[in-house]
């Protein structure tokens, strides 16, 4: 009966562990669950913004430079024929531009998300500072799941099994020892 048990009081044990710690080093821990969200800091962001910035620049430079290609093109100044190659390499070079900002914003986002979701399991965390019991209200609301793995066995015969805590809003978060 206690094996069936055992992954529940691990986890309560696990999420009064993050919460004590939480609670403690609230700072220390945001700035974890930002970093592990997000896979790094701000220093990556500003990389990211300065890149992005980059990118439109370019993007608005290549419109003018189509602008008067299209200008020499009708007057006469280049062939048809260099127009063609030429405004095709703009077209190509703004299509890889325009693709990369999708991707420089998405990442952003999902950046300013991990910020804005560290900061509701904070919220969770300061609300049931002084818990007395574990209830399954509680456990719900700081646990998104748990996935237990099969248990395996060391050349002395030990047991051992994973489990993985995901919690409400940031995932799996691995505390410093």
């Amino acid at each position: 009966m206690l094996l069936i048990f055992a992954p529940i009081l691990l986890t309560a044990a696990a999420s009064f562990f993050c919460s004590v710690y939480a609670a403690k080093h609230e700072a220390r821990f945001m700035k974890l669950l930002i970093e592990q969200n997000e896979d790094g800091g701000k220093r990556r962001n500003a990389a990211r913004k300065k890149e992005l910035e980059a990118a439109e620049k370019r993007i608005s430079e290549l419109s003018a430079i189509f602008k008067r290609l299209y200008e020499d093109s009708v007057s006469g100044r280049i062939s048809d024929e260099r127009f063609t190659e030429l405004s095709a390499d703009c077209e190509a070079e703004q299509q890889e531009l325009k693709e990369r900002v999708a991707r420089i914003q998405a990442e952003l986002s999902k950046a300013q998300e991990a910020t804005v979701n560290a900061e509701k399991f904070m919220n969770i965390v300061r609300k049931h500072m002084n818990f007395e019991e574990l209830t399954h209200t509680l456990l719900r609301e700081f646990v998104e799941k748990i996935v237990v793995h099969e248990c395996s066995y060391d050349e002395n015969g030990t047991r051992r099994q994973d489990i993985e805590i995901y919690y409400s809003f940031v995932g799996k978060v691995d505390l410093p020892e």
